[in-house]
């Protein structure tokens, strides 16, 4: 198995040619879930004039409900600002953890190398995601989609910075966005020596913290969720195949008012057959997701906010059995 620099030209023009292949997947996947939030927006217009007919034929004084309704949403975003800006400056500001990730993977790599494995650092990474404008870039080389979607190529490749955001203003019964989740991918290469195989163990660190502020109650229905899901695919001539795991995050809480810290280091395997002489290409996808419903109601799942916040791919690991 080698990665030598006459690869690099070979592995760079096949990583590439697989970002635009899935990056128009990605793009599709969003275009389908507009189409869906547009049909139950355009749906929620009429729910949303029987409902107020409904009222009004009880009694109900539509201007009144009107105002408090503005009145609610006004208290609500203005308890939600004070409880980020009491709680988050610390997620944001918290020492990092860079220094021992470092070490960690030292040993871990030269344990490896002693036992007869390949170890592979990340070769480039990639960031996909539904609204480029509102995304804070990294350096890196960018890209437009069709519609407000494009890509990022992050110039280090062992440092991904993203998050996800979803703050509801709406009554819970009233359609919510599309989700548009961001999307990470970290992508290893090698040409194997032999047909034989392989089984490859990519080891990511994970830090970062989320979000959850959600106040149900006896006439509400309030909720926020984060999400983070990783899937793993190797590539030789075409996919393999995905490869999912459980969810690292998943929680959906109706009553909650926390910012909790997430330091992870994981381990995902994918084991397969490979042919001799032919580059492969190694990725982890994963999405980020965070929602709410309800007004008033938060979720933020974020791994870039301060220099504590990042997915690092520390490497990965390759043995021919």
């Amino acid at each position: 198995m080698t990665v030598t620099g006459q690869t690099v030209e070979i592995l760079d023009k096949r990583f590439r040619e697989l970002s635009a292949s899935r990056f128009k997947e990605f793009e599709a996947g969003l275009l389908r879930k507009k189409a869906l939030f547009d049909r139950a927006t355009k749906f929620e217009k009429n729910r949303e004039k029987a409902r107020r007919e409904f009222l009004k034929s009880t009694g109900t004084n539509l201007a009144n409900l009107d105002r408090e309704r503005a009145k609610e949403l006004r208290t609500q975003t203005q308890e939600l600002r004070e409880f980020l800006d009491e709680f988050k400056p610390s997620a944001v500001t918290r020492p990092g953890k860079g220094a021992g990730d470092a070490k960690d993977s030292a040993v871990r790599s030269a344990t490896l190398a002693d036992a007869g494995h390949l170890v592979l650092p990340p070769f480039a990474s990639s960031i996909f995601v539904g609204n480029l404008k509102a995304f804070p870039i990294d350096p890196g080389d960018t890209g437009s989609g069709a519609i407000n979607s494009g890509w990022v190529f992050p110039d280090d490749p062992a440092k991904i910075h993203i998050m996800d955001s979803g703050q509801a203003d709406v009554w819970c019964f009233q359609a919510v966005g599309g989700s548009d989740d961001p999307e990470f991918a970290v992508n290893f290469g090698f040409i194997p020596a032999s047909t034989a195989t392989y089984e490859m163990t990519a080891i990511l660190a994970f830090h970062g913290f989320y979000i959850l502020r959600s106040d149900d109650g006896f006439f509400t229905c309030k909720s926020a969720e984060v999400k983070l899901t990783v899937q793993m695919n190797v590539n030789q001539y075409t996919d393999i195949g995905w490869k999912s795991f459980p969810a690292l995050i998943d929680r959906q809480e109706s009553n909650a008012e926390e910012v909790t810290t997430y330091d992870r280091t994981q381990f995902f395997d994918y084991t397969t057959v490979l042919k001799a002489g032919d580059p492969v290409i190694v990725t982890v996808k994963g999405t980020v997701h965070a929602t709410a419903r309800g007004s008033g109601a938060y979720g933020e799942l974020n791994f870039q906010a301060g220099t504590a916040n990042y997915i690092q791919p520390l490497f990965l690991s390759v043995l021919q059995t």
